[in-house]
């Protein structure tokens, strides 16, 4: 088995990275196996190198890095349309959201590697662009993309946290049109989040129970405006009670999602998703195939 390791040199912390390197070095080439490692350089490096991998053939490719370095690797894959390329992911990052979805850890993803058990998972695509796990936009949405590398790489998810509470002062709401599958929506919105997965930005998802990663449907929630502090903090509870109240939300599940609305930026994966007046949101089912400890989720397997 030939595989290419994807490493991100700042992703996590430096301690960690330098000495976890060495021992998957160490368990990827055992028995025989090859494999090819290539290090990042920059943002939007580990995108580029595998788009342009034209004369070598892996039969996997592994990120070890963050949320963002796999954001990248998989849209790699996804614009080269090789559909047999399997993905292995080693978590390096702050909060490692995907990972968990996936039911992997740093002290178990060797073993998932070893082990080689693979899924076919959704992914979304928004104008062109893959998500693994959320498109978000709206209150909160952009905490990730602005909070300093540093901050993160030193307090993890309390950092998302501190930045924040910098926006409860600044909450606004955006007026959108939607057309999911067919049906036609028109409000508001403070917070809107489209997710296939159990965890969001370290915490669990609040309807995790009815999510699937491998049914062809994503989910979508988007928050109405409240009219004061009494219905935001009504909206809170729900959410942390794990309810859907209609007066205050839209949520369900969808394949297509068609948006207009003033320019707003989005963020993908936890990454700058850029700014956009027009959105076409679609699940690309099964797309990718993926490494993890799948058994405890209820996934086909391959």
């Amino acid at each position: 088995m030939h595989s290419l390791l994807i490493f991100n040199p700042v992703s996590g912390k430096k301690e960690a990275r330098t000495e976890k390197l060495g021992k998957i070095v160490e368990s990827l080439t055992q028995e025989g196996n090859e494999l090819t490692v290539y290090q990042t350089r920059g943002k939007g490096d580990a995108r580029e190198y595998i788009q342009l991998l034209k004369e070598k053939n892996y039969d996997r490719i592994i990120c070890c890095g963050g949320d963002g370095t796999l954001h990248e690797v998989v849209n790699g894959v996804m614009h080269q349309k090789k559909e047999y390329t399997v993905i292995g992911y080693i978590p390096m990052g702050s909060t490692n959201d995907y990972a968990k979805n996936l039911g992997i850890t740093r002290n178990n993803a060797l073993k998932c590697l070893m082990e080689n058990t693979m899924c076919t998972i959704d992914v979304g695509c928004l104008n062109g662009e893959y998500f693994n796990y959320v498109a978000a936009f709206g209150v909160f949405t952009n905490v990730p993309f602005v909070t300093p590398q540093q901050m993160k790489n030193t307090f993890g998810y309390f950092a998302y946290l501190l930045e924040g509470m910098k926006q409860l002062t600044d909450i606004t709401s955006k007026h959108i049109n939607f057309q999911i599958d067919g049906k036609y929506i028109e409000d508001e919105i403070i917070l809107g989040m489209i997710t296939n997965a159990f965890f969001v930005a370290g915490v669990k998802n609040f309807n995790s129970h009815v999510v699937k990663l491998d049914d062809g449907f994503m989910e979508y929630l988007f928050i109405k405006k409240p009219k004061n502090i009494i219905e935001l903090q009504t909206i809170i509870t729900q959410l942390l009670n794990e309810k859907i109240d209609e007066r205050y939300m839209y949520y369900g599940k969808f394949k297509t999602i068609q948006m207009e609305s003033e320019p707003m930026e989005w963020t993908l994966d936890g990454e700058n998703g850029g700014v956009h007046e027009q959105v076409t949101i679609e699940t690309c089912s099964k797309a990718i195939h993926m490494i993890g400890a799948f058994a405890e989720k209820g996934f086909h397997m391959l």
